[in-house]
């Protein structure tokens, strides 16, 4: 039901366009060149790793939201993950009533949504962030609204690099570190291998939704 091959298209796509940025960047030069960008290159990389798997989750995100929206159920059979995004405005409309309005106004119309039997208000925009800017607790998240179960199993190697991953392109994003100062602490060796890991791992998490959301058991209850 859910077809991942677009995600893995677009993986394959950023990830093939960093190996041609190492290639580029290493040729066979004497290492006293003035023309050497090695270490900018793989600092860039390891930045790119990052908008690679920040970009496969905003869209898959995406994706599921549009496949439940598409199923054409009310809110009350959307099992409840996907029902967070359908009364994520009327929640936000809570948190921003006064007290009277949340018991008159607010609060009756929020549990409307929630029981509407009707109308999918899933709101395909939005992606649950959590602030951390996309290390292991923002995948555990998703994970765990989508009822995927554990990235770790998945991700494997990739899991256990994520945070180091989210600092370093946070150090170059925000001007504390440059690319060639995230560079020196990889070989190209170190950053082909970790290359070749994010496109194994993250296939792999692509094929996991893939099959977890084969059903429309995996967007809604039967009645």
């Amino acid at each position: 039901m859910f077809d991942g091959q677009p995600y893995r298209d677009e993986l394959l796509r950023r990830l093939d366009s960093i190996r041609r940025v190492l290639e580029a960047a290493h040729p066979a030069m004497s290492p006293a060149s003035e023309m050497d960008i090695s270490r900018e290159a793989r600092g860039l990389a390891i930045l790119l790793l990052f908008a690679s798997y920040e970009n496969l989750l905003t869209s898959l995100c995406r994706g599921l939201l549009e496949m439940a929206v598409g199923l054409r159920v009310g809110n009350r059979r959307l099992r409840k993950g996907f029902r967070l995004f359908a009364i994520h405005n009327y929640f936000q409309s809570i948190a921003n009533s006064s007290d009277g309005r949340r018991w008159k106004d607010s609060g009756p119309r929020l549990l409307d949504c929630i029981f509407d039997s009707r109308s999918c208000t899933v709101n395909t925009d939005l992606f649950p962030a959590d602030g951390s800017f996309m290390k292991c607790s923002q995948v555990a998240l998703f994970c765990e609204i989508f009822e995927l179960g554990d990235p770790g199993a998945i991700l494997k190697e990739v899991w256990t690099r994520l945070d180091a991953i989210v600092a370093e392109r946070n150090g170059i994003a925000h001007g504390r570190l440059t690319p060639d100062e995230v560079g020196r602490n990889y070989s190209l060796t170190d950053v082909r291998t970790l290359v070749d890991l994010w496109q194994q791992r993250w296939m792999a998490f692509i094929t996991h939704i893939e099959s977890q959301a084969s059903s429309r058991t995996f967007f809604r209850y039967d009645r």
